[in-house]
């Protein structure tokens, strides 16, 4: 990616960020004092400081857009500060994962910079065939291509607890419905969780995902639950994770294979 100058906008998010996370006495941590020396040494990079940093679950990563709603969309790098070092995860221009860990947060932003240089990363993805993990899992959960379930009792059902339907979650649950992933394990960025794609199990949670819509911005439609909180669809095609605040998988199809492959969530950033 060419460097471009840091707009006034993406300046003040990355001072805004090293505010918020630079070392500081244990008692005062907002998280590891090794976040606030990556996020000192992303902003400084000539490739990364240019783009919109953003944090979700101690993950410094960036974006080519302001809005949290486009946060995650491109295949960019992620970066983490753990508490012995640091660690970046990314893919590789042929889309394979690539990681490196490292005590040195230079090292970290340099590889991540490189990933964004020569993965040409900013590119949109288009809808792509499921790799070969994600098909297993889900051919062993019960799907196939072309598949197709009836949804009129669910949707009759789910609006008549206050839920409204869309198109989009329709569609999904159409492909999807029904399905249950018991798999578990390591995961790309996060541990593989357990998933059952069946929406009657956020009955009488209507409220809830009400107002969850309102923060998102978007009307969220359940289709089914993960171990750590409901599952939800926008009219987008954005799927998320509703618990005790919302967290976005990306959309649809890609959203699928980050469930499945364990990658973090995208937590929507809280009012400030």
């Amino acid at each position: 990616m060419d460097s471009t100058p840091t707009s006034p906008g993406h300046a003040a998010a990355w001072s805004r960020l090293l505010e918020t996370y630079r070392p500081r006495p244990a008692d005062e941590q907002q998280g590891p004092p090794s976040l606030g020396r990556l996020i000192e040494a992303a902003g400084r990079n000539v490739t990364l400081g240019t783009m919109h940093p953003w944090v979700s679950m101690q993950q410094l990563s960036v974006s080519t857009e302001d809005r949290w709603e486009e946060w995650g969309h491109a295949p960019l790098p992620a970066m983490f500060a753990r508490p012995d070092g640091y660690e970046v995860v990314g893919r590789d221009r042929q889309g394979d994962v690539v990681r490196l860990t490292t005590p040195d947060p230079a090292e970290a932003v340099a590889f991540a910079a490189g990933l964004v240089r020569s993965d040409d990363a900013v590119r949109p993805v288009g809808p792509h065939p499921w790799p070969s993990e994600v098909e297993r899992v889900l051919r062993e959960a019960g799907w196939h291509a072309g598949r197709t379930v009836d949804t009129a009792g669910w949707k009759q059902l789910l609006e008549q607890d206050g839920f409204r339907s869309h198109a989009a979650a329709e569609d999904f649950l159409r492909e999807f419905g029904e399905l249950t992933a018991g798999h578990g394990g390591a995961g790309i960025t996060r541990a593989r969780e357990p998933f059952d794609l069946d929406p009657l199990l956020a009955l009488g949670e209507a409220d809830r995902f009400d107002e969850w819509s309102e923060e998102s911005g978007h009307r969220l439609f359940p289709v089914g639950e993960l171990t750590g909180g409901l599952l939800g669809l926008d009219e987008d095609g954005e799927l998320y994770v509703v618990d005790d605040w919302p967290a976005r998988f990306g959309r649809m199809p890609q959203a699928m294979e980050n469930l499945v492959l364990g990658v973090m969530p995208v937590r929507m950033p809280e009012p400030e």
